[in-house]
């Protein structure tokens, strides 16, 4: 299985970053195995929305690692 970055081609109705521009819009990660696997998952989700579509991308996932930094009252590091 491949994990995919789908986005919604629809234009959002609200305004924000994302109405006009894709690359700003927020990415739904799905495991499938293929682009139209995902593609029909999209679907299934948004079915509204068919008719413009999704963006499905191929994605490598990542591991983060969450650190906390703890500051003192005068906002310097403690270690």
């Amino acid at each position: 299985m491949q994990e995919y970055r789908c986005t919604r081609n629809a234009l959002y109705s609200h305004d924000c970053i994302g109405r006009d521009d894709l690359t700003e819009r927020q990415g739904y990660y799905i495991w499938a195995e293929s682009e139209e696997e995902a593609w029909q998952k999209m679907a299934t989700r948004f079915p509204e929305e068919t008719e413009a579509g999704f963006t499905i991308q191929e994605w490598e996932g990542f591991n983060v690692k969450v650190v906390e930094i703890k500051r003192d009252e005068n906002g310097n590091t403690i270690e």
